[in-house]
């Protein structure tokens, strides 16, 4: 719910990628930030060798789809922006993936290496 309160635009999603950073880093993943010369694109890495696991996040918010979260239609006034398309779950459910992914590798000793790529600007931004 903080990304889908956070409602970032492309390219400007300071606070959800900061976020999700944040929740990798603490479960032992490195983090490089600003990749590809994008502030808020990230890779967060956990492991070492193959097989490779690449999961893809991405967080970014819509303009003009501002939106309570109830089924019917509701405007947030004065916010501009909303996740009409669910990047608010997908990149959390990315980042909680990748998380317990890393966990079953430590648990149970297994190699390899798991990658969530943050995406930022995927909708209409060409983030990807």
């Amino acid at each position: 719910m903080q990304v889908w309160g956070f409602a970032e635009v492309g390219y400007k999603e300071v606070k959800s990628a900061a976020l999700l950073r944040q929740l990798l880093s603490n479960n032992g993943f490195a983090i490089e930030e600003g990749v590809a010369g994008i502030p808020t694109a990230f890779v967060a890495t956990y492991g070492s060798g193959k097989p490779v696991i690449g999961i893809l996040a991405e967080y970014d918010a819509l303009p003009g789809l501002a939106q309570q979260a109830v089924p019917e239609r509701s405007p947030i006034a004065g916010q501009g922006a909303g996740h009409g398309c669910g990047h608010h779950l997908f990149g959390t459910a990315s980042v909680a993936a990748g998380i317990e992914i890393s966990k079953l590798m430590r648990e149970k000793k297994i190699s390899g290496t798991v990658k969530v790529y943050g995406c930022p600007a995927e909708e209409g931004g060409s983030g990807k």
